[in-house]
């Protein structure tokens, strides 16, 4: 598959988005990634799994090298299995469920590692709140026929598991005052759920 394509098949996926900027660089990393994962024969529901497991396993020892080793995994996997799906042409909507629900569960086993380690748990818990619910609200909004996403938010996915990734290996070599950035992605959170749902609104009223 020509990277052109992937790139129109990626849009047409995700309700007409737009590929640039940001997301065009990350999805030129991730079709190089879906080339050699579909080289090795790596399904991409297998990926899933995995980044689940992996985020799952970083738990049992939060202060160690390995758990920061675990999250880079976990983040390849969870960031590449849709990707492989549209290229080896096994996009499907129960893989899109299955990677919904794996998102979810992916991103809240990284923030109890994050209050593991030190941010406070109200802050963690609100983190995986507003995150989900900016999400349920996209997806909601889509279900009731608004299928074009007409905005990009500071912090889709991509970004919250970045800062997300900051925020552990900053706890993790004692970096004074990392935690900060946890409320930084907190506010900008907040701004992103007003920005799915005024979106939301406006298409839908």
């Amino acid at each position: 598959m020509q990277k052109e394509v992937f790139y129109s098949k990626w849009s047409t996926l995700h309700g007409g988005a737009e590929i640039s900027g940001i997301v065009r660089a990350w999805l030129a990393i991730s079709f190089q990634c879906a080339r050699i994962a579909s080289a090795l024969r790596i399904s991409p529901n297998l990926l899933t799994l995995l980044g689940v497991v992996a985020a799952g396993l970083m738990t049992w020892k939060p202060f160690s090298f390995l758990t920061i080793a675990l999250l880079a995994l976990s983040l390849f996997a969870d960031g590449i299995d849709g990707s492989v799906a549209i290229y080896e042409g096994r996009a499907s909507r129960w893989g899109a469920t299955l990677d919904s629900f794996a998102d979810r569960v992916s991103e809240g086993l990284w923030l109890y590692v994050a209050y593991q380690v030190g941010i406070p748990a109200w802050l963690a818990i609100s983190l995986w709140i507003i995150a989900a619910t900016q999400e349920y609200a996209r997806a909601r909004a889509a279900s009731l026929g608004h299928t074009v996403i007409s905005v990009v938010t500071p912090t889709e996915r991509p970004v919250r598991a970045s800062v997300i990734f900051i925020l552990l290996v900053g706890l993790y070599v004692g970096i004074a005052g990392i935690d900060s950035i946890a409320y930084v992605l907190l506010a900008a959170q907040f701004i992103s759920l007003f920005l799915v749902v005024r979106d939301a609104f406006a298409s839908l009223k």
